[in-house]
């Protein structure tokens, strides 16, 4: 009983200390409460060219109508109107001409009566100049004309820290006019493909810079110019034009007729299959005799759409025992095709597979039909590994 009595009077001095410290601090506060307002929560500041954003969340609406952010010791300030719904609201406030360097910054939320919240205290990031001085060019390792006329660009790779963003290309595209555009890119294994490219012409590029994840700005270094790229566009422009080649169709045993070319009767002297042959897993094989009859005015040809430039056409001839039969390499306007030996003037360029190709030049954008013209004798044949045209 004694104990219990300790206690009760031991919990009642307490008791009248702690009445009596409350007291003495409502001395201060009229005898009220103190009241805050909502923070601000879930606050970034994210990092701009000599600025900064702030985001945050406003998740409840408790009166507040503005928001101050103090910075350089509160020596200078920002005052922002806060306009809140009854739902959770996102805000963002952008603060200008800021000095290049890392900032110290305050936030309260002020509400209608005037009274402030309870500070929040954070660390943003301003760049400027000092920032892009320190910036270099992304280099551009390889560019390769690609499979249905596409370009490609291979980048260096990069270190994700140094904050490489995107590049951006001016160029001239096909309909002869100029894009201009900003691809994002990552650090590692990088290639770029422009679907509209205009061969024979320079691209400009500069590499964008962000500094960090959350900045809300970008920098470019000066711009570079690539070099022209120059020789083989031959997957840019032909199908199914090299070992192995393919065929459409197949006599199960030997000859057959050639993926993505245009073959005319004539070529197809094996029973209506001719210009592929399945030897050495598929080549172009043109053969008149040993069962076969003659091969007159044979064509294989495929339609090129060609751009403004000057272009080689040739072939890997692997195996033959011709000599005097014509055999010929010719480039001929699409709307004509490939014309017979008796015409062959009226093609755009021609010349005997043997040589080293024919040369032409394009002044406009143009397709083409671009192939070969056989006219064989039996006990005469040809094997081709490949066909290549190259930009001069």
């Amino acid at each position: 009983m004694r104990t219990y009595l300790c206690i009760l009077a031991l919990f009642g001095v307490c008791l009248f200390g702690a009445c009596s410290k409350m007291d003495e601090f409502t001395k201060f506060t009229d005898g009220q409460e103190i009241v805050y307002p909502a923070k601000l929560d879930s606050i970034k500041i994210r990092s701009g060219k000599y600025r900064v954003q702030v985001d945050g969340i406003f998740r409840v609406n408790a009166g507040v109508s503005e928001l101050r952010v103090y910075w350089n010791s509160k020596q200078d300030s920002m005052k922002f109107p806060v306009k809140l719904t009854d739902a959770i609201d996102t805000v963002h406030y952008v603060i200008e001409n800021l000095p290049e360097g890392p900032m110290n910054f305050e936030i309260r939320t002020v509400d209608s009566q005037g009274r402030f919240s309870v500070p929040t205290f954070l660390v943003g990031n301003v760049y400027g100049d000092r920032y892009r001085e320190g910036l270099f060019q992304r280099t551009i390792l390889e560019q390769n004309f690609m499979a249905d006329q596409q370009f490609q660009l291979a980048l260096q790779d990069v270190t994700p820290s140094v904050g490489f963003y995107a590049v951006r290309m001016t160029y001239k595209n096909q309909n002869n006019t100029t894009t201009d555009t900003v691809v994002r890119t990552k650090e590692l294994n990088e290639k770029i493909n422009l679907l509209d490219y205009l061969p024979n012409q320079e691209i400009a590029y500069q590499t964008v810079f962000r500094p960090d994840s959350n900045a809300i700005d970008t920098f470019m270094v000066q711009r570079n110019k690539l070099p022209i790229k120059k020789g083989d566009i031959s997957i840019w422009c032909l199908k199914n034009y090299k070992t192995p080649f393919t065929a459409t169709a197949f006599d199960g045993n030997r000859w057959g007729n050639l993926d993505h070319w245009i073959t005319n009767t004539s070529m197809k002297n094996h029973n209506g299959y001719g210009g592929f042959g399945s030897d050495d897993g598929g080549v172009v094989n043109i053969e008149a005799g040993w069962g076969a009859p003659a091969i007159v005015n044979g064509k294989i040809e495929q339609k090129v759409t060609l751009f403004p430039g000057k272009y080689r056409f040739f072939c890997n001839l692997s195996w033959t025992n011709y000599d005097q039969p014509p055999a010929k390499l010719v480039v001929s306007k699409a709307n004509s095709g490939i014309p017979d030996l008796e015409q062959i003037q009226q093609a755009m360029a021609h010349a005997d597979v043997k040589s080293d190709g024919v040369y032409f030049e394009i002044k406009e954008k143009v397709t083409v039909n671009m192939g070969m013209l056989v006219n064989f004798q039996p006990d005469h044949y040809m094997k081709i590994n490949a066909f290549q045209i190259n930009i001069q």
